[in-house]
């Protein structure tokens, strides 16, 4: 449950900041992103389900620019906005603690494992990388597990209005996608 709503909320941040759908909040974001990058602009990712591993490097990126989404919603120019429904939970996210200890956790405990997957893909003789790198993906499964069980760190998920109803709409219509590709 919570993989999925950490999916959700990325999925939320990339349409609300990250797509340009909203122009106005993604100028905003792209120049805070900007200066919060030694003047390179950083866009957000978009998930993927189709892709190994793509929803995990989108939140990496999420986590990476978390400075310069702080940056953004608390300009003069985005507080003056009329925000739906989608930028609010948005802003919500971004200013709640708890959303972004879970992402940490989470990733630590992924990363590792999706560099191991690179090195062995590549072409040159990786063996004593591909060792570290397990010893490592141990040390941060042990660490996240850990974390998970600090009684504070997932209350506010379930909290959120309308995360069960999103998950279950968007998870639906993946689940028919991936129905009607096989057929």
């Amino acid at each position: 449950m919570v993989y999925k709503a950490l999916v959700l909320k990325t999925g939320r941040m990339y349409n609300v900041f990250g797509s340009g759908a909203s122009h106005g909040i993604h100028a905003q974001f792209i120049a805070q992103s900007v200066t919060a990058n030694n003047g390179r602009s950083v866009n957000l990712l978009r998930g993927a389900g189709t892709r190994f591993g793509q929803w995990f490097y989108a939140m990496h990126q999420l986590f990476r620019l978390r400075p310069a989404l702080r940056a953004t919603i608390h300009q003069a120019q985005f507080v003056g906005l009329s925000l739906n429904e989608q930028c609010r939970l948005a802003v919500q996210d971004i200013e709640n603690p708890t959303f972004w200890k879970a992402l940490y956790v989470l990733l630590r405990g992924v990363f590792p494992h999706l560099r191991f997957l690179r090195f062995c893909d590549s072409n040159t003789p990786v063996m004593d990388k591909l060792y570290f790198l397990c010893h490592r993906a141990t040390e941060s499964l042990q660490k996240s597990f850990q974390e998970e069980d600090d009684d504070t760190l997932f209350l506010e998920f379930g909290d959120n209005e309308g995360v069960e109803f999103e998950l279950a709409e968007i998870f639906e219509a993946s689940e028919g996608s991936n129905n009607a590709s096989k057929v």
